[in-house]
């Protein structure tokens, strides 16, 4: 088990990525906080080891860095869960449909414009007049871009529901959006304008995708800088082909349990790089020995 948790870390799409980023920044949060909270090095658990946004704008321009950790962060189990099975429910069609550096630009859009939202409302206007400034936290915002973003990229496209069968994605988020509203405006007000902003705003990005305009550009622009910084693997790898290493049949020796499932997940990894290339910049990008690799192994 842990084998495969390394290897999606490692070589995993940016969907596990994110999700394995979040669960790991909970379990900082939720036992390195209480650890350092039960020996007084802490005041306080609240702020979440400085990761959590606040609403207030003092406080937050004491921390600015939280309005980016703060949407990998989350301070209850089961409000990670329900993010993350989100996330990744229809966040791999998103990824497929649309590749790595749509969902990842989405996925900080969202947080940020949710944060954004959150804190220009409850200083700027009387919505929030009777609310307490307090901290922002959580994967919620960007979640909610992510699958609005793919209602709306196909709204028509029909996926099992519990319960109810196969539900129209666009039916899906509606009711959504509405259930979350009764459930957190009379006591959270503030928490369903972040989610529903993350809404709009997966829904403005690609709205404007279909009319040939990339709002997400300049971050996606960012992402591609940073990535040709950072040593690539996995998803982010470009395609080598190994070399030839001796296809004599008599040369050949039977090959241990280890060797074989050591190629195999080899092999695994290329695809998964090939198939994240196709879904970044399509077919044509592959080249020749990506190609004949991709049909060699669809005949396994």
């Amino acid at each position: 088990m842990w084998d495969e948790v390394k290897r999606s870390l490692t070589h995993g799409s940016m969907l596990y990525k994110l999700i394995w980023l979040n669960v790991g920044v909970f379990l900082v949060v939720f036992f390195g906080g209480h650890l350092l909270f039960s020996f007084d090095l802490i005041e306080s658990q609240e702020d979440l080891l400085w990761l959590a946004s606040h609403s207030d704008i003092e406080k937050l321009a004491e921390r600015p860095w939280t309005v980016f950790t703060s949407m990998f962060t989350h301070n209850d189990p089961g409000h990670l869960i329900i993010n993350m099975l989100m996330l990744w429910w229809l966040g791999r069609m998103y990824q497929a449909e649309l590749g790595t550096r749509k969902l990842l630009s989405t996925y900080f859009i969202g947080g940020f414009v949710g944060v954004l939202f959150i804190v220009l409302l409850t200083n700027y206007t009387s919505i929030f007049s009777d609310a307490t400034p307090d901290f922002i936290y959580g994967a919620s915002a960007s979640v909610f871009a992510i699958i609005t973003a793919m209602a709306t990229y196909q709204p028509d496209r029909k996926v099992p529901f519990i319960l109810f069968g196969m539900v129209r994605l666009q039916h899906l988020i509606i009711a959504f959006i509405v259930i979350d509203y009764f459930i957190k405006w009379k006591e959270h007000p503030e928490v369903f304008v972040g989610h529903f902003s993350g809404a709009l705003t997966g829904f403005i990005l690609i709205s404007q995708t279909k009319k040939g305009r990339n709002l997400a550009l300049p971050i996606e622009w960012l992402f591609d800088k940073i990535a040709t910084l950072i040593p690539r693997t996995g998803s982010y790898t470009k395609f080598r082909a190994k070399k030839n290493r001796g296809t004599n049949s008599t040369n050949k020796r039977p090959k241990s349990d280890d060797q074989f499932n050591s190629d195999r997940r080899d092999d695994q990894i290329k695809v998964d790089a090939i198939l994240d290339k196709i879904s970044r910049h399509g077919y044509d990008h592959l080249t020749k020995e990506e190609k004949e690799f991709l049909f060699k192994q669809s005949k396994k």
